[in-house]
C-alpha cells in the first residue's frame, strides 16, 4: 500500500514522513503545500500537487480547509481509497469541515477519518484497516514481555505515525515491570515529546496532548496486565 502525505511543513510533519518511510520504505510520498494562503481561494487545485492520487491512502496534515475539501474531488475515481485528515490540534479540522470532507469522500467512494489525535485512529474500514496493519499505526496498543521482573521486550502493535509510540516502547525495555510502569510511560511521552496541541478541545474538555498521554498510559497498563497474566 502506497501512502501520500500532504502537509505544510514543520516538525510534526517531518516526524510523520520520516517514521512512516522507515516502517515501509519506498511506499511513502510527501508533498508540501503553502502554509499561508488567502481565506478564500479562486481555485484550490492550483495549490495541490498535480501528482497527487498515485497512492491508496492520502494523509492531510494541517492544510488549508479548501485544499482538504478539494482532495476527494481531485482524486475521485482514481487509485486513492481513503483520506485521513490529522487533528493533532482541534483547530486543524473544525466540525463543519469534517462533515463536508466526510460527505465529499463518500460521494467519491473513498473511506475517510479525522482521528484526534492520530494515535486514536480506529481500523474501522477496509483500506484504513490495511493501512493500520502495514504501518503499525492506530489506536495505541503494546505487547510486553517480562523476564526476572523487568520488561525484556516491548512491541508496538499499533501506535502513532510520528514515532512517539516506538520511542516509548524502546525506552520501556529494562525498566521494572511494576505498577509504576504506566506512569513512566507517561513521562517518556513528554520526553519525546508529543507534539499534539495543548489547546483545549471544546468537544472533550481536554487537550489533544492529554488524550494522547492517557492512551499511552492506559495501553501500557493493559499490556503489563496481559504480560503478567501470561506469565511474562
Amino acid at each position: 500500500m502506497r501512502v501520500e502525505i500532504v502537509h505544510v511543513g514543520g516538525r510534526y510533519a517531518e516526524r510523520v514522513v520520516a517514521h512512516l518511510s522507515a516502517v515501509s520504505p519506498g511506499n511513502v510520498e510527501a508533498y508540501q503545500v503553502p502554509r499561508s494562503l488567502p481565506p478564500v481561494l479562486d481555485d484550490a487545485t492550483d495549490y495541490l500537487p498535480s501528482e497527487l492520487g498515485a497512492g491508496e491512502v492520502i494523509i492531510a496534515i494541517n492544510i488549508h480547509p479548501e485544499l482538504l475539501l478539494e482532495i476527494p474531488h481531485v482524486v475521485g475515481g482514481g487509485r486513492p481509497r481513503a483520506l485521513l485528515a490529522r487533528m493533532e490540534d482541534p483547530n486543524w479540522v473544525k466540525p463543519g469541515l469534517q462533515r463536508q470532507v466526510t460527505q465529499a469522500c463518500a460521494k467519491n467512494e473513498m473511506e475517510s477519518a479525522c482521528p484526534k489525535p492520530f494515535c486514536s485512529l480506529e481500523a474501522s474500514t477496509p483500506a484504513i484497516a490495511e493501512f493500520c496493519q502495514q504501518f503499525a499505526v492506530g489506536a495505541t496498543a503494546f505487547k510486553l514481555r517480562i523476564t526476572a521482573g523487568k520488561v525484556s521486550a516491548a512491541e508496538v502493535v499499533r501506535g502513532s505515525p510520528c514515532g512517539l509510540t516506538s520511542f516509548v516502547a524502546q525506552e520501556l525495555v529494562g525498566l521494572p515491570a511494576d505498577d509504576s510502569l504506566p506512569e513512566k510511560a507517561g513521562q517518556l511521552h513528554h520526553s519525546y515529546p508529543c507534539l499534539a496541541s495543548m489547546s483545549l478541545d471544546p468537544a472533550t474538555g481536554e487537550t489533544v496532548m492529554h488524550a494522547s498521554l492517557y492512551m499511552i498510559r492506559d495501553s501500557v497498563a493493559k499490556a503489563l496486565a496481559e504480560a503478567r497474566s501470561a506469565g511474562g
